[in-house]
């Protein structure tokens, strides 16, 4: 996800003093780095008002790519990758559609449990934790018993679901024509059945994360100001210098402002 803006910075230097101009491109540097820290600190302020209690691993994968020299004048915010496809899980929260398979899909898909144009999709009986989200047990359980995790090492065997006793909870996937719907359904004791997951063919997610508008409109806001403050302390820095030179170094009357 990237996105780019930009500033008249000539128009806001018309009026500077010629022996200050060199410090424009350090200040233009540290003012895009600034910005962009504070792009990422404003999503993570953001993004629990979007999305219900985000994850503290969501919050922390905002990255920020800074400007290193004063001739490499680009900066941004972006979020880690997280999957094969290069692509953020929240991607379809911004773009809007479908979603690339998670982990725990592919490898249902790899064991032939389920198609690979379906996505496993929570259902009524399964309970979700405090993040809204499957918790990793649920997730480990499911294809042990399934014998679909990557890790033979913990796929369950007779002597450990003999050990468990009857009143574990037991994963299985219907048979086909079976009238139960397909997906992951969950036995509890002898009698009671739930379905944990459904297959669905598509999976579609609505935009709702604004990551380009918010970016930019707060870039335009939080960007002059750190150019000022910046290019000012620059400014009385070379000032101090020249001074302790002996070299003529007038006072700078100028600011951003008009």
């Amino acid at each position: 996800m990237e996105f780019e803006f930009q500033s008249n910075i000539a128009e806001w230097t018309r009026n500077l003093e010629d022996i200050y101009r060199r410090q424009i491109p350090f200040a233009t540097a540290q003012a895009l780095n600034d910005t962009v820290e504070d792009l990422r600190d404003y999503h993570r302020m953001v993004l629990p008002v979007i999305f219900d209690r985000p994850t503290r691993y969501t919050l922390n994968s905002l990255r920020v790519l800074k400007a290193s020299t004063r001739r490499d004048l680009v900066a941004g915010i972006y979020f880690k990758e997280s999957n094969r496809s290069g692509k953020h899980y929240l991607l379809p929260q911004v773009e809007g559609g479908g979603r690339p398979h998670k982990p725990f899909e592919r490898w249902l898909i790899q064991r032939g449990i389920m198609a690979s144009n379906e996505y496993a999709v929570p259902a009524s009986g399964l309970k979700l934790n405090a993040y809204g989200n499957v918790s990793a047990g649920v997730i480990t359980s499911i294809l042990s018993q399934l014998y679909a995790s990557p890790d033979a090492h913990q796929w369950e065997t007779k002597r450990s679901r003999k050990r468990a006793g009857p009143s574990r909870n037991r994963y299985f996937v219907p048979q086909p024509g079976s009238s139960l719907r397909r997906g992951i359904w969950r036995r509890k004791g002898k009698k009671s059945i739930e379905p944990v997951f459904v297959f669905v063919s598509s999976v579609t997610y609505q935009a709702r994360y604004q990551f380009f508008d918010i970016s930019l409109e707060r870039a335009r806001m939080s960007f002059p100001l750190h150019f000022e403050r910046r290019l000012l302390a620059g400014i009385e820095d070379q000032r101090s210098y020249r001074l302790s030179q002996g070299m003529s170094a007038p006072a700078s009357t100028w600011s951003i402002s008009p």
